[in-house]
């Protein structure tokens, strides 16, 4: 296949920005997927400032800086708060119930477990229309009436529930009808603000706000323990907590722009019956996530039995905590697709959950067989080990509950609350079949119709969100961009903790930031900002890359075929080399793959100076880049330019789903072999 020969092709592992390569401005960057930001947009700041390899970025003031540019989405504030939340909320527990002893902790147990569905059930669904509200009109501050009224039902049926049990349940301990009142209040006014954190796109304050609740609340319980451990203290911990979210400020008005609904989707994004639909949906949801133990002691087992489902279902489920959270985080990208019109890659992102739930649901069972009952057992106690095919189940389970919350959203965004409430009932219903259908000891019996129930919620779940009236359902592109969602999203948690060993281990190895950006040439030559793991001295003169660029420049005005590595580069650090050669350094690309900037698939980006010396007509540029592509499992960095620019012209031409997985799975041995490092 013949090229003109300035189209050779060529790909860069990360080469520092020089003086010639432009800075990113709005003209030239536009990111497929737009995830607002709380701070500027990345493509208003000249690229030789984000890159962590670019010489004088060693200064702590400037990787701080730069710290502070990766995680200006809040998506890792996000994260980072709910794994505080999360595991705070366990420590609470543990250790409420081991200060106090069994008995004098039961009325903290039975204010926590009307906490948990109030909270799941009618506050997390308040807190998503909110934020829905605000994305599509960012002056709907308040709350509606229905919302308080909805509330004060909840609150009136919790504290009646509490007063009638208040001896069986309270230990005839009056005060804590009324802090059961007090904790719905308080949790009402935090997701409200959570709610108009989100809905402004304050997605840092938004986490912040939530680990901080959780820091705040072990704080009490800390001083209650130093003190006199009561019940009344872990209760009162309880209540004070959410009361960090005034320090937010959270209904501050932010200057932000309105969303701009196309002109076929104004009449269908309404909020009529949603409020209704969240709430039904979430209720039942639950059902399948806390009616496990319930099950097993209806089905006749005894009451160890009953503890050792209660102690797996209550660990296993711990990662939902941090699921939770992030519906605050892809909601509102979600409803600005809705808006827009933007079916197809709503689309892409229901298959894509869908596929990435399969993915990892897999390996939960496996992992949850290896791991769960061990972890269970140093938790609860030895007695409370499960078997190991009944812990692979649940952590299943829990993935595909997982994904089903997450998928929902999307329906959530469309504003269709009888397609949501709908399939969550046909995972209920499919549950209560399997439980009655299958075999086995009680709580082998539960975990089997727990996985059936949860699978076929997120199959009709998917089936809702794809269902889009005037959208075309088939195609390439949508086939590979649910692909690309999924496999970036199971590889991502597959191997997060390589991820952060691997930061970790570049921080300790050499000085400046564990993860880089470097503007890239994508599809159709747009700019965009490339993450990677840093190999590379953060100090490393310019002096290797401009040689770089002159020897391609002088090879391809010649037409030779030299390769296109950078042999005893000196500015990469002596783990980088080993990153490198494991391609373990690439992994955060998943992360703009996610975003839509890269896919799985395609040809290698460039940097600008080096796009420009190849030409923005050469046929690379017709399709986004990818992680991977024809050219590195074909050799790497040992092919040379010519054959390199062939393979990227032949994988353009020839390209498919079948080709796509067959790279792939190449790259997959490729990869574990070291060819061409």
């Amino acid at each position: 296949m013949n090229h003109p020969t300035r189209t050779t092709s060529v790909s860069a592992r990360e080469c520092p920005a020089t003086s010639e390569i432009p800075p990113l401005t709005s003209a030239n960057y536009t990111p497929p997927i737009d995830i607002p930001r709380d701070a500027p947009d990345e493509s208003q700041r000249p690229y030789g400032e984000d890159s962590a390899e670019a010489p004088g970025n060693a200064d702590p003031a400037s990787a701080r800086t730069r710290f502070a540019r990766l995680t200006e989405d809040g998506t890792g504030f996000i994260v980072g708060g709910s794994l505080i939340a999360g595991i705070g909320a366990y420590i609470y527990q543990f250790l409420g119930g081991q200060s106090l002893g069994a008995e004098a902790f039961a009325p903290v147990s039975v204010l926590l477990t009307i906490h948990f569905l109030i909270f799941i059930v009618i506050l997390l669904p308040i807190e998503q229309l909110i934020i829905r509200r605000l994305t599509l009109d960012r002056t709907a501050t308040g709350v509606p009436p229905r919302v308080w009224a909805l509330v004060v039902a909840a609150a009136f049926f919790s504290v009646g529930y509490a007063w009638i049990g208040v001896e069986s349940l309270l230990r005839g301990d009056m005060r804590f009808v009324g802090f059961i009142a007090a904790t719905i209040a308080v949790h009402t006014v935090f997701v409200v603000g959570r709610g108009h954190l989100a809905g402004w796109r304050r997605f840092r304050a938004y986490g912040m706000s939530s680990g901080a609740a959780s820091l705040l609340r072990l704080t009490v319980a800390a001083a209650i323990l130093i003190v006199r451990p009561t019940a009344t203290g872990f209760a009162l911990g309880l209540i004070l907590g959410p009361l960090v979210i005034f320090l937010w400020r959270p209904l501050r008005p932010v200057p932000v722009d309105r969303v701009a609904l196309a002109p076929d989707e104004a009449g269908s994004l309404g909020e009529q019956g949603l409020l209704f639909g969240l709430v039904l949906s979430s209720a039942v949801s639950q059902v399948l996530l806390l009616a496990g133990p319930l099950a097993v002691a209806a089905l006749g087992a005894g009451e160890a039995v009953v503890s050792v489902a209660f102690a797996t279902f209550t660990l296993l489920r711990a990662p939902l905590t941090l699921g939770y959270n992030l519906l605050a985080r892809i909601l509102p990208p979600f409803t600005e697709m809705a808006a827009k019109g933007a079916r197809q890659e709503l689309r892409a992102w229901g298959r894509g959950i869908g596929i990435a739930a399969l993915l990892l649901g897999g390996a939960a069972a496996g992992v949850g067989g290896l791991i769960g009952p061990p972890l269970v057992g140093l938790f609860f106690g030895t007695d409370f080990r499960p078997a190991s095919s009944v812990a692979g189940l649940v952590a299943a389970g829990v993935v595909l509950a997982g994904a089903g919350l997450f998928v929902g959203q999307i329906l959530v965004a469309r504003g269709q609350p009888v397609r949501l409430a709908a399939a969550w009932l046909v995972g209920v219903v499919g549950a209560g079949v399997a439980l009655w259908l299958a075999g086995g000891d009680p709580f082998q019996r539960v975990a089997v119709a727990f996985v059936i129930g949860e699978a076929l919620a997120l199959t009709a779940l998917v089936v809702g969100a794809v269902a889009v009236p005037g959208s075309n359902g088939r195609g390439y592109e949508l086939a590979k961009r649910s692909l690309d969602i999924g496999g970036a999203i199971a590889v991502l948690v597959l191997l997060s903790p390589l991820l952060i060993l691997a930061a970790l281990l570049v921080k300790l190895d050499s000085a400046g930031p564990a993860f880089f950006r470097q503007e890239r040439v994508g599809r159709s030559g747009r700019h965009f900002a490339m993450l990677k793991i840093r190999t590379m001295r953060a100090d490393g003169g310019e002096e290797v890359f401009v040689e770089h660029l002159r020897r391609i420049e002088e090879e391809v005005s010649a037409s030779q075929a030299g390769s296109l590595k950078i042999e005893d580069d000196p500015r990469v650090t002596r783990l980088g080399r080993h990153l490198r050669a494991t391609s373990l350094d690439e992994l955060p690309n998943l992360w703009n793959v996610i975003r839509g900037s890269m896919s799985l698939v395609g040809p290698r980006p460039l940097v600008p100076a080096e796009a420009e010396l190849i030409g923005l007509d050469h046929a690379r540029f017709a399709v986004k880049p990818g992680v991977t592509g024809l050219a590195q499992v074909s050799g790497r960095d040992e092919i040379s330019l010519e054959e390199r620019s062939d393979l990227d012209a032949q994988y353009v031409a020839s390209r498919s789903l079948r080709v796509d997985l067959s790279i792939l799975r190449r790259t997959v041995v490729t990869v574990l072999r070291r060819r061409g490092g």
